[in-house]
């Protein structure tokens, strides 16, 4: 059974500079972490040795936001899925003088929780997303992951497309859609489900034109409040102080690292 370390109440200490943090623990793994400013946020960018990538292959974008609301420790939105992308990252940089490529591009972003009140143009990762299309780097399989730590259920958030969205970014929405939902029943032996969530970074992404799926975690018990109409507690605790390391449960960073790895080890050629 997974135990939280005891590193991760330092990270949700009401002191602590998360993005310090961040990049201290990956420097300490041996990767460069530098930090993207825009518009006054600073995006963590995880820098994987060359050796990570082959370009014959699709890269997976994985993002986790690491900014919390203000009056919340934030354990489990987003500290949880933040933690263990960065314990993840560090066994990538091992994994791959052994085994090869993975394909991840890591990003940590800062300022999801803007988009709660002011729109998804105020999300922090909307310039992020503006900066990908103007690159061109609209072919990234993007899994956006917040809130794992409580629960034993992946839930694939729904996404409703308008009626008016190219068919070209329908059809690689709806075949990433597909993977994604392979990869969560991979991962948790059949175990998942579909819900309307609150939009996380997906948001400044689908909104930018480029595909992106979220993915978060909920109790079994929830999930059938939830089927039902019911708002899950898991979600009634986001933003208050009852979002502490009291409300996580170990199982669900050992299903998120079953997800991540499977993700790490998903070949799909570009």
């Amino acid at each position: 059974m997974y135990k939280i370390p005891s590193e991760f109440l330092d990270f949700i200490a009401p002191d602590c500079s998360r993005a310090g943090f961040i990049q201290k623990y990956l420097n300490k793994a041996g990767l460069d972490a530098p930090a993207l400013s825009m518009e006054g946020k600073n995006h963590i960018y995880v820098k994987f040795p060359q050796n990570c990538y082959d370009p014959m292959f699709r890269i997976k974008t994985v993002i986790a936001h690491y900014d919390r609301y203000a009056e919340s420790p934030g354990a489990n939105d987003n500290s949880a899925a933040v933690f263990c992308m960065m314990q993840w990252a560090a066994e990538l940089a091992k994994r791959s003088e052994y085994s090869g490529f993975q394909n991840i591009r890591l990003i940590f972003t800062d300022g999801e929780e803007l988009g709660s009140s002011g729109g998804v143009t105020e999300q922090g990762a909307f310039p992020l997303a503006q900066v990908f299309r103007r690159l061109g780097i609209t072919n990234d399989d993007i899994y956006v992951f917040d809130c794992m730590g409580r629960g034993d259920i992946p839930v694939l958030a729904q996404t409703v497309l308008t009626k008016n969205a190219p068919a070209k970014f329908k059809k690689d929405f709806f075949a990433l859609e597909e993977r994604a939902q392979k990869l969560l029943q991979t991962s948790n032996n059949g175990k998942w489900f579909s819900l309307k969530c609150n939009y996380s970074d997906n948001a400044s992404f689908i909104a930018n034109g480029i595909p992106a799926v979220a993915i978060t975690m909920l109790p079994s018990l929830e999930i059938t409040a939830a089927s039902q109409g019911f708002q899950p507690k898991t979600w009634q605790l986001l933003h208050t102080p009852g979002d502490s390391i009291n409300s996580l449960t170990p199982e669900s960073f050992e299903i998120f690292h079953n997800i991540l790895n499977n993700l790490a080890a998903l070949k799909i050629v570009a």
